[in-house]
């Protein structure tokens, strides 16, 4: 797992990649009132982290249900809320990627597209669900939940690179 998080890291092959998202970042989101608003750091901490936390946490919950039968509705209508949600940790995640350096938007590209590819499996599950395709919907769903816990390990590595003594001093 160390040597992926390096090479995600060093490696010069993300860049071309993540310099261009980091020109395709809507203009809006580049104004700095707009910036200011999204980076605020309420009690001294970014406010990406906490925005995450709520579709972060509606998924979870959805592949908590989905492991309960007849939950199945329940499930679909906590993938929607968390679907609901999602554009504004997109928002707060794109106003930081603009101020990051080359090392760590690396991360940052990477991190990108694993939680869009979440978004892609939980949205494909969510309209699965509502075609009745149940069991389907669920593998969909769990991809989603792997692609979404890779993006939030390397959030959290970016983030707290000295590990959990980092996390404790954060908090």
């Amino acid at each position: 797992m160390q040597r992926a998080f390096e090479w995600v890291r060093t490696s010069p092959a993300i860049d071309k990649a993540a310099g261009a998202l980091a020109e395709a970042v809507p203009a809006a989101l580049r104004r700095r009132e707009v910036t200011d608003l999204l980076r605020t750091r309420a009690l001294g901490r970014p406010v990406h982290p906490a925005v995450v936390a709520l579709p972060i946490g509606l998924y979870a919950a959805s592949a908590a249900l989905d492991l309960m039968p007849g939950s199945g509705k329940a499930a679909r209508a906590l993938i929607g809320a968390g679907l609901a949600v999602a554009p504004a940790a997109l928002a707060t995640e794109l106003a930081e990627y603009g101020t990051l350096d080359q090392e760590e938007r690396r991360t940052a590209f990477v991190q990108l597209a694993a939680n869009a590819a979440a978004n892609v499996c939980y949205l494909t599950s969510f309209r699965l669900r509502g075609h009745g395709f149940g069991v389907v919907a669920r593998a969909v769903s769990a991809l989603g939940l792997a692609a979404l816990g890779a993006g939030g390990l390397l959030g959290g590595r970016a983030a707290y690179p000295d590990g959990a003594r980092g996390v404790r001093e954060a908090v």
